[in-house]
């Protein structure tokens, strides 16, 4: 993939109101994702779009979705735990390539 280290620009940790609206599924390894623990959006240098990371307790990145904007990261994250307002604790406005990453919170 990338030999940069991600940059986190947000990050969640869920908690039991969290819950999935289960219209999307991940899959790992041909089985079912369990539900992750925290969610993270990062950016590689290399790279122009971000991820949203599912991590289990540890902080172990299970799986991703690419976005091309934090914007659409933070929609992914917030229609895939619509039952409640996804909100989480957002880094220090970094830059991005050219463009400076918005500071919204997730």
């Amino acid at each position: 993939m990338f030999d940069s280290v991600p940059q986190r620009v947000a990050r969640v940790k869920l908690r039991p109101e969290h819950v999935s609206n289960g219209k999307t599924k991940h899959y790992v390894g041909g089985a079912e994702m369990p539900r992750p623990v925290e969610l993270q959006i990062v950016a590689y240098g290399e790279d122009s779009g971000y991820y949203l990371f599912y991590c289990d307790a540890a902080g172990i990145e299970m799986t991703d979705t690419y976005h091309d904007t934090v914007e659409e990261a933070m929609a992914q994250a917030e229609f895939e735990f619509r039952s409640s307002q996804v909100t989480g604790i957002r880094t220090s406005p970094a830059k991005h390539g050219d463009r400076a990453i918005a500071t919204s919170s997730l």
